[in-house]
């Protein structure tokens, strides 16, 4: 972002824009999930490699904003396609012993992409126009998926769906170790479910009578709550402000420009990390484990990360006097008055150098060492004030993603790839993704207004991100049942209270009890 913001001159408002407008578009494709899915999991995977090709084509060769944002906005499609799409089909693939796992597998599959164009931005962050490269090097990915998927087959739940048994157990077969019988005992199943869920249904098939179904029918409802309330709280714990905005958030705390997209690139890392880590515990302590011990680590690094700002404003040098347009600006949780080096360079127009923040029309620009003006003696800095608390930015920084990454960056994805009933699996999981996208647009479109300041500042933001945070672990606490060594069709059991399915939620899960479902000292069963 930062190249594109000096090369294009864009305005704040402009960069969140350019952000949020894939945003958009990811949203409004998993709002059509139902017609997304329509014609199955695999045929939509290629179209969405063919529609990332292209818009990653247009933005290698954008000429100006408006076309910039046509690109963003053609690679959304895809990516909402492929980010409903993607957990699904895994899900829908894999048995239930690595289930989990193999659904978290794709999320570090994301996170070890965001490492790698944050390398890449690295390499091309000294080259002239060297974001049309990293741009347009998005394609790669994109060809090489496609060509893997030409030779998957379609999913066995939306064969059965179709009413193409034969072809389920054949590919079923193929991924059960070439035990026929386990393939067919699996495809039966999933078959009486289906049955027996249509024959209580007994309407036409349509969006909104589907729709209708999920709202009469209280244990769908409960597990769309918590898979919709995951989606939401994973945006609003403020991951995508960082991955967003890492390199702006490390220039905000003292670091120059090319140090912070590189900064930015390798701190990316501890995400995979922490992923890694849940793709090993996963199957082993669950996702109810995981989950709130991700989001306890989200919220004191939150905490952290907001007193190092606070810090490194208050460690940045003290402005003695300065020109009249640069010694206050407009506040609203500080007096607004110039008092640190940090303050200063907040003002467009204006630019520290020997105690003092002097206004000039060099300020903002790409250039942190042009001697302007005449009167400065020392280095003129108009983006970085140097500081002994910069670092605490990269240390909670890297606390930070490692935490996400272990729960909150895959567990929202896996759990709510298991908790919907086949017949209204892909609606509901397209909803809960646009929750998703639509937490995406509030939060990337709102961060640097948040984080200026005139309004919380950056260290207020990532506060508000932290209280929200701790919200919703409370929550989770009381709301989120264990899914691990269930099978899909079982899963929804969880969310039923006495008397609402055909045979006992908690006879059917057996063994797992109920506090390997809900944790020591929890419910008797049933989400309320």
């Amino acid at each position: 972002m930062l190249l594109l913001k000096n090369d294009f001159n864009l305005t704040p408002e402009q960069q969140e824009t350019v952000v949020t407008s894939t945003i958009i578009t990811c949203a409004l494709t998993s709002i059509c999930s139902d017609l997304v899915l329509r014609k199955g999991r695999r045929i939509v995977l290629l179209v969405s490699s063919i529609i990332f090709t292209f818009g990653s084509l247009i933005l290698a060769f954008s000429k100006n904003y408006l076309t910039l944002v046509l690109g963003r906005l053609t690679v959304g499609v895809a990516i909402g396609a492929a980010s409903l799409t993607v957990p699904l089909y895994l899900s829908e693939m894999a048995p239930k012993e690595i289930r989990g796992a193999l659904v978290t597998c794709n999320t570090l599959c994301i996170a070890f992409g965001q490492f790698s164009a944050g390398m890449v931005d690295g390499v091309f962050s000294e080259v002239d126009e060297g974001w049309r490269w990293m741009l347009g090097l998005g394609a790669v990915p994109s060809v090489i998926m496609f060509i893997g998927f030409l030779g998957m087959p379609e999913s066995p739940r939306w064969l059965v769906m179709t009413g193409r048994r034969e072809e389920a157990v054949s590919v079923l077969k193929k991924f059960r170790n070439g035990d026929a019988q386990v393939a067919k005992y699996e495809v039966n199943s999933i078959h009486s479910s289906l049955i027996a869920a249509e024959s209580k249904d007994g309407e036409e098939k349509s969006f909104l009578n589907t729709l209708k179904q999920i709202y009469n029918h209280p244990p769908t409802l409960r597990a769309l709550r918590l898979g919709c309330g995951l989606m939401f709280l994973q945006q609003f714990a403020g991951i995508n402000t960082v991955m967003y905005y890492s390199a702006s958030i490390y220039q905000m705390s003292g670091f120059s420009r090319t140090t912070s997209i590189w900064l930015s690139g390798f701190t990316a890392l501890a995400q995979v990390l922490g992923i890694a880590l849940s793709i090993k515990l996963v199957e082993i302590r669950g996702r109810r484990w995981l989950t709130l011990r991700s989001l306890g680590g989200v919220v004191f690094s939150l905490i952290g990360l907001g007193a190092g700002f606070l810090m490194s404003r208050l460690s940045s040098g003290a402005v003695d006097g300065g020109d009249e347009g640069c010694m206050e600006q407009p506040a609203l949780v500080w007096s607004g008055k110039t008092t640190y080096c940090g303050d200063c360079v907040q003002i467009s127009t204006c630019g520290y150098c020997d105690g003092q923040c002097l206004s000039s029309a060099f300020a903002g620009d790409d250039d942190d060492s042009l001697p302007v003006p005449d009167t400065c003696s020392s280095e003129w800095t108009t983006q970085a004030c140097p500081n002994p608390w910069s670092n605490s930015s990269v240390i909670f920084m890297v606390l930070y993603l490692l935490a996400f990454g272990i729960g909150m960056g895959g567990m929202p994805w896996t759990v709510n790839s298991e908790i919907y009933p086949l017949q209204w699996r892909g609606v509901c999981l397209g909803m809960s993704t646009s929750s998703n996208w639509i937490g995406n647009i509030i939060v990337s479109a709102t961060f640097l207004s948040v984080s200026s300041p005139s309004a919380l500042t950056s260290y207020g933001a990532f506060w508000m991100y932290a209280s929200i945070a701790s919200l919703g672990l409370v929550w989770l606490y009381w709301e989120m049942p264990e899914t691990k060594g269930l099978e899909l069709e079982d899963v929804q059991k969880l969310f039923e209270r006495e008397g609402e399915g055909e045979e006992d939620a908690w006879e059917r899960i057996g063994d797992q009890g109920r506090e390997k479902v809900w944790g020591k000292g929890k419910r008797d069963g049933g989400v309320v």
